[in-house]
């Protein structure tokens, strides 16, 4: 083999795996979860949900967080509610 192959294949042992670890690394920097359930039933009904946001500081607005919680039910004997909200810059 000559230098140049050589050395081509060199930077493509170092560079290949920089991109294989580092370009998913880089797509999953901002992060979105969500998630609902509602019941029915013959006693009551409720409903839940979750939302969860992490973006990281490499935008034009910069990083942050939120999180929010919502859950309720109501039956026979009344109805509850509760919610919870929360944020980070």
């Amino acid at each position: 083999m000559n230098r140049k192959t050589v050395a081509r294949i060199a930077f493509a042992a170092v560079v290949a795996p920089t991109l294989a670890f580092g370009a998913p690394a880089a797509a999953m920097a901002d992060s979105y979860f969500s998630a609902e359930s509602t019941a029915a039933g013959i006693k009551g009904a409720a409903g839940h949900s979750v939302k969860a946001v992490a973006v990281d500081g490499n935008h034009k607005h910069g990083g942050g967080s939120y999180f929010e919680h919502n859950a309720s039910a109501a039956g026979p004997l009344g109805a509850a509610s509760n919610n919870t909200t929360s944020a980070a810059n």
